[in-house]
């Protein structure tokens, strides 16, 4: 059985993910993804960005837009 992207992150994650967890899915350190995510200069970061969720102090993001990201269904998305 295959599972897709966001079976498997929804399994792993739940709905949401922190932004630790979507470094380590991205398998970059938090502090580059932090990074990234402030200056808004890469497509899938603005995408991201635009999604995400403040739980208190926290930032998370959706977790089916992390699997779109994943599969490059994102940034498809912000073009058309």
């Amino acid at each position: 059985m295959a599972t897709t992207p966001l079976d498997f992150l929804l399994q792993k994650y739940g709905p949401t993910m922190t932004l630790e967890e979507l470094a380590v899915a991205l398998k970059r350190k938090p502090g580059g993804v932090r990074v990234v995510l402030a200056m808004r200069t890469e497509e899938w970061a603005i995408s991201l960005n635009s999604r995400k969720i403040y739980i208190g102090r926290r930032v998370h993001f959706p977790t089916d837009a992390v699997a779109e990201l994943l599969t490059g269904d994102l940034i498809r998305k912000g073009t058309e």
